[in-house]
């Protein structure tokens, strides 16, 4: 078969012509291909980071937990140690603190917990931003996530609740001439509340030991009924002046029902021995805390509360406690010190590992010098390694000392957090938010993350 004329001639001119048209596709193709490996590459980072940022979510709910607080700046850290590189706004961080009786999963539950709901968003900046050209994922990429932990109360628990019934107390929520409910009436609702809750919480325990409370009030002294006259109220300071001696103080009444003080213990920080005082605290025998430095009657004149050592009776524990009452006298001031000092008495004998005292005040000590003077010593130290250094059947004590401002945050003084520690002192807006804080301090000090 004869070929066609030309054809052997034009076929390598054709080929000629199309010689480069293979580069310039490819070279068109570059920015598409580029693309979708950057589109690739900081997908798959995506992918991974979203991995990553559940672990850390998940692992700074915990902290929360833990921490028993809502503060973003806690989760923050966690998220940013995760990330380092990554863009993280406080208002890319969520912390919701969920009540038992604000969640329904609580409420069906045979314990009781506290929920922390941690979400969080990241702005991670990519490897290949794009440009007009090439596709990209811009500066950065955002991605979320969430994680939810749980805080059981779990270990039983021996908890000291040193109650402020100074004369402050008796002033409503909002202040000495505010409006609201009165604060030690509210005060006394929360520590019903708190017993109840205990109670309920003694009913899932199926070891020997089950959780306690006591009560110890204070204004300037702490006071119990006279075992001799049960007409009579003895009252402590707790405090060691001139040596080795009690201190002084000089009160009568006058009119026949108003309790004048020419002198009260306290008031003269010169004579108090503050390492006497510390290095006794727990010699009950020592006459500061077997003599009263004072004695009244229970006739209705003066405030009335008495120490409650810790029982598991929570109905006989709210009777006492529903018949407290501040009445006005000189002895009405505030020291939370004799309190903490009871308090720390009382918690000693505990049966359960764990301790827990909570210093319930809503405003500073009068006698602020002897107050500066026993944290000086190191009141609260050595309370909580005395507490540490103590074992029940071979575990040992894990105590914690804790303080609750009550009523307005202001009003919370500088000298709580210098006795127990800026982490332990907190301040609530309203009664439920006392309650729930001192519940969260009674559950397990660990949480868990949420099914």
């Amino acid at each position: 078969m004869r070929s066609q004329p030309g054809f052997a001639h034009s076929a390598p001119g054709y080929y000629r012509q199309q010689q480069g048209h293979a580069a310039i596709l490819f070279a068109l193709f570059i920015p598409i291909l580029f693309g979708i490996f950057t589109l690739g590459t900081d997908g798959a980072r995506a992918v991974q980071d979203k991995a990553r940022l559940a672990e850390a979510v998940e692992v700074a709910s915990l902290a929360v937990a833990g921490a028993g607080s809502d503060d973003k700046t806690l989760a923050k850290a966690y998220i940013q140690d995760y990330f380092p590189y990554a863009e993280v706004d406080d208002s890319d961080i969520t912390i919701r603190k969920i009540n038992c009786e604000n969640n329904a999963s609580c409420q069906d539950s045979e314990q009781r917990f506290f929920e922390y709901q941690v979400l969080a968003k990241i702005h991670q900046p990519t490897w290949f931003p794009g440009n007009e050209t090439i596709v990209g994922f811009g500066e950065n990429y955002d991605v979320a996530s969430g994680a939810v932990s749980r805080k059981y109360h779990a270990e039983t628990v021996d908890v000291v609740l040193v109650a402020d019934f100074s004369g402050s107390m008796a002033w409503p929520w909002s202040g000495k001439d505010g409006t609201g409910e009165i604060r030690y009436r509210m005060m006394k609702e929360i520590i019903s509340e708190i017993a109840s809750e205990l109670d309920n919480f003694n009913d899932y325990v199926k070891g020997e030991n089950k959780n306690r409370l006591a009560i110890t009030g204070f204004d300037n002294f702490t006071q119990k009924v006279n075992p001799d006259n049960k007409d009579k109220m003895l009252h402590f300071d707790h405090l060691i002046c001139n040596g080795n001696s009690r201190c002084i103080t000089d009160c009568s009444y006058r009119w026949g029902w108003y309790l004048q003080c020419d002198a009260r213990s306290g008031d003269t920080p010169g004579q108090v021995n503050g390492r006497a005082t510390v290095d006794n605290i727990f010699s009950l025998s020592h006459p500061v805390h077997s003599n009263p430095v004072l004695e009244t009657s229970i006739d209705g004149k003066l405030s009335y509360f008495q120490d409650i050592e810790l029982t598991d009776d929570f109905d006989t524990l709210k009777n006492k406690v529903n018949s407290f009452v501040i009445r006005g006298s000189q002895i009405s001031g505030t020291s939370s010190y004799a309190g903490i000092i009871r308090g720390a008495q009382m918690v000693e004998v505990g049966a359960n590992p764990r301790r827990l005292i909570i210093l319930l005040s809503d405003g500073a000590d009068n006698f602020t010098d002897t107050t500066d003077k026993l944290i000086e010593a190191d009141m609260c130290t050595n309370i909580i390694e005395h507490l540490n250094s103590l074992n029940v059947d071979g575990e040992p004590v894990k105590a914690r000392m804790t303080a609750v401002g009550f009523a307005d945050s202001e009003d919370i003084p500088s000298q709580m957090e210098s006795c127990v520690g800026e982490d332990n002192v907190f301040s609530a807006e309203n009664p439920d938010e006392i309650k729930n804080k001192i519940l969260e301090l009674i559950t397990e000090e660990i949480g868990h993350l949420a099914p």
